[in-house]
């Protein structure tokens, strides 16, 4: 990918798959960002009070749980923040939010993220 569209950026991912988790990683920092990483809630909301966090994208469901602790968190520091998920059940409680369906494109999510970065400048 390496256009490096998020240059610049400091993004978190929270995602208790492995796999999954790595891949995003990857996406992201080829795509410029420098990327803090959570497969669990607590640490997750720790991360997401981290000062230098421009943007988030998360799973929805994180184990038995879900991530509204930590949208919370990225709400009040007015951190944008988009969902990728197998589930659309966050949109009752975040009906806003953006929401790339796994699986997706990696290019797809940097897409995602640019989106919601610009939306919150503008409306800055």
């Amino acid at each position: 990918m390496e256009n490096f569209a998020l240059s610049g950026q400091s993004i978190l991912v929270v995602e208790d798959e492995p796999l999954i988790a790595l891949d995003l990683r990857q996406t992201f920092e080829s795509a410029g960002a420098y990327v803090f990483a959570a497969t669990q809630i607590p640490h997750a909301v720790q991360l997401a009070g981290h000062p230098d966090l421009t943007a988030a994208v998360l799973d929805y469901r994180i184990g038995q749980d879900n991530s509204d602790v930590i949208c919370t968190v990225l709400e009040q520091r007015g951190v944008p923040f988009v969902f990728y998920s197998g589930y659309d059940e966050m949109h009752r409680r975040w009906p806003k939010a953006v929401r790339v369906p796994k699986p997706a494109e990696g290019q797809r999510l940097v897409e995602a993220v640019v989106g919601v970065l610009r939306s919150y400048a503008r409306a800055a």
